[in-house]
């Protein structure tokens, strides 16, 4: 025998039908996690406050912020442990370059950073340590991006200040320091 759910509306008395509407309106409630109208608009203001934090200590903190306190580049950092490194490099590269809606405004500021990434000449044999590691491709061995001329400091524009270069550095030749 065959069973038919009993319609909604329709036969029955209305106190049972009156059950029925209330068992599925709680089951669609439950599945819909009780999102309504005002959460969704409560989530699309908050995303606002977000974003516009974001900009906020982008510009105060400069690219330290992708790495250190930025809920993407911690979905990204994750997502490039399942790729091999060159395919990592050019994934980490797009997103931050193009992908990353505050990325510009952390480029710009991260010129005025109170946090840089300082080399020691006198310390650093070329190795090209650094330079396989930067997933942003901010270090490159043949043209130096630390200059001699600005205190030693790391003036890459898409450095993200992982301190990636700074962990493989066998001569500890790059430091990361207050400004």
């Amino acid at each position: 025998m065959l069973y038919y759910p009993r319609p909604l509306y329709g036969r029955g008395n209305s106190e049972e039908t009156m059950k029925n509407i209330i068992k599925y309106r709680k089951s669609v409630q439950f599945a819909f996690g009780g999102v309504t109208v005002y959460v969704i608009m409560a989530l699309a203001n908050g995303l606002a406050y977000v974003f516009g934090a974001s900009i906020l200590l982008g510009a105060i903190f400069g690219k330290t912020y992708c790495k250190w306190m930025c809920p993407m580049g911690l979905v990204m950092e994750h997502m490039s442990r399942n790729l091999s490194d060159n395919e990592a490099k050019v994934h980490m590269y797009n997103y931050y370059k193009v992908g990353c809606p505050v990325s510009w405004v952390q480029g710009v500021t991260n010129k005025f950073s109170l946090f840089k990434i300082r080399n020691d000449e006198s310390k650093c044999v070329s190795c090209g340590a650094c330079d396989k590691v930067c997933y942003v491709s901010a270090v490159n061995t043949k043209k130096s991006v630390f200059d001699t001329s600005k205190e030693n400091a790391c003036e890459a524009f898409n450095c993200s200040k992982c301190l990636s270069c700074v962990e493989a550095c066998p001569t500890e030749s790059l430091q990361y320091k207050i400004k």
